[in-house]
């Protein structure tokens, strides 16, 4: 009987600790690094709505997008809070520290859209202001439970007339 037993508990023993290092492995992942050259063309021109509604628009993790926008501020929480943790091991462990940011659709506050993300480098680069009129190219990315968020390449400012 206690034979039996323990072989048992050693499998189980033995899964578990699989299951941790795979876990654990597949955890060290890494936000996309940016591309090395910044090619304007590549980029496909997106509207706001569709950014909203990426699968209305048929838009798909990996697609490089330029989308105009209205910078709101960075945020002081996570957004991907929840799918951050079911999906832990497709992301950064530090995914939290991410400077994620928000923006809206309009000067007026319309369509409010909290998955954007740049590095810190970027932040400190591009000073961006509240409602300051933006074109973000960058790169769709999978952020769990069927959510896209998008990852800046490169900002550009819009002149108002």
């Amino acid at each position: 009987m206690w034979s039996g037993s323990k072989g048992n508990c050693r499998v189980g023993l033995i899964w578990a600790l699989f299951f941790i290092v795979m876990l654990l492995a597949l955890a060290c992942g890494q936000i996309r690094p940016l591309p090395s050259a910044w090619e304007p063309e590549v980029y496909t021109p997106i509207t706001y709505e569709q950014l909203l509604d990426p699968d209305t628009a048929r838009l798909t993790s990996g697609q490089k997008v330029k989308v105009p926008v209205y910078f709101w501020q960075f945020l002081t929480y996570d957004p991907a809070l929840v799918e951050n943790y079911i999906t832990l091991a497709r992301h950064p462990v530090e995914w939290y520290r991410l400077p994620w940011f928000a923006t809206y659709g309009t000067p007026d506050m319309k369509g409010y859209f909290d998955r954007l993300v740049m590095n810190e480098e970027q932040k400190e680069s591009y000073r961006l202001k509240r409602l300051e009129h933006l074109l973000v190219y960058g790169e769709l990315a999978e952020m769990g439970l069927n959510l896209l968020y998008l990852q800046v390449h490169h900002i550009d400012r819009i002149e108002e007339d």
